[in-house]
């Protein structure tokens, strides 16, 4: 069996929404029925201060952050709260996206206690500002791209886990991060080779659509490193 220290790890993508809608408790559910270590999902904050997991930016045209839950009612929207995801933090490892900063106050009320959490952002003034605050949470930059230096920067704003798109993630990325401690799991591949390349160059895991078909893959490579296999 491999150490758990040693997993490739495999994080569901907002759950697993090839199976159910995305953000939702049922894809979250089917993630961890299948097996994965955790699930990732996008946090936005209401203007009625209620944090909701919801990924655009905009709703039927409006900028999410302008509305209110009451808003979203009324336009037959339904989404999870940040609240519904409590129980989870003492069954899985959650990575909480936050889309955008300036209400780390109110998410801080919510998740400080929690176990199993990691506090992301593409927003890196938000991991910077809740680094500083010494908050025991580990924290993540989440990336579009490769920066020059990303060792160096991640671990400047606090970070100990990078989330950067997966096109762009090669052994000297890994490396640089690795040599400060800092975990490597890129979103959103999807396929059997891109996990095998990412997993070859030393990555720490993925974020995916299909976790279910990234746990069988990983179970594969544990059966056939088996003495007996």
């Amino acid at each position: 069996m491999t150490n758990v220290k040693e997993r490739f790890l495999v994080f569901g993508h907002r759950g697993s929404p090839k199976r159910f809608p995305e953000n939702t408790l049922a894809s979250f559910e089917e993630a961890i029925r299948a097996g994965a270590d955790g699930f990732e999902t996008d946090l936005r904050l209401l203007t009625d201060k209620m944090a909701v997991l919801y990924h655009d930016d905009e709703f039927f045209d409006e900028d999410v952050e302008t509305l209110s839950s009451l808003n979203l009612a009324e336009k037959g929207s339904v989404v999870n709260r940040l609240t519904d995801l409590a129980p989870y933090a003492e069954r899985t490892t959650m990575v909480l996206e936050v889309k955008r900063s300036k209400w780390e106050n109110v998410l801080l009320e919510h998740i400080t206690g929690w176990p199993n959490v990691i506090v992301a952002s593409f927003d890196h003034s938000t991991i910077q500002n809740l680094a500083r605050r010494e908050t025991g949470i580990p924290l993540g930059i989440t990336m579009y791209c490769n920066i020059v230096g990303i060792g160096e920067y991640a671990a400047s704003v606090g970070a100990s886990w990078v989330f950067p798109n997966y096109h762009y993630v090669d052994a000297d990325m890994v490396a640089d991060l690795h040599e400060r401690g800092i975990k490597v799991v890129p979103w959103t591949p999807n396929r059997v080779r891109e996990w095998a390349r990412l997993r070859e160059i030393g990555c720490d895991g993925v974020i995916t659509d299909y976790p279910a078909e990234a746990v069988e893959w990983r179970a594969g490579l544990t059966a056939n490193s088996s003495p007996n296999a």
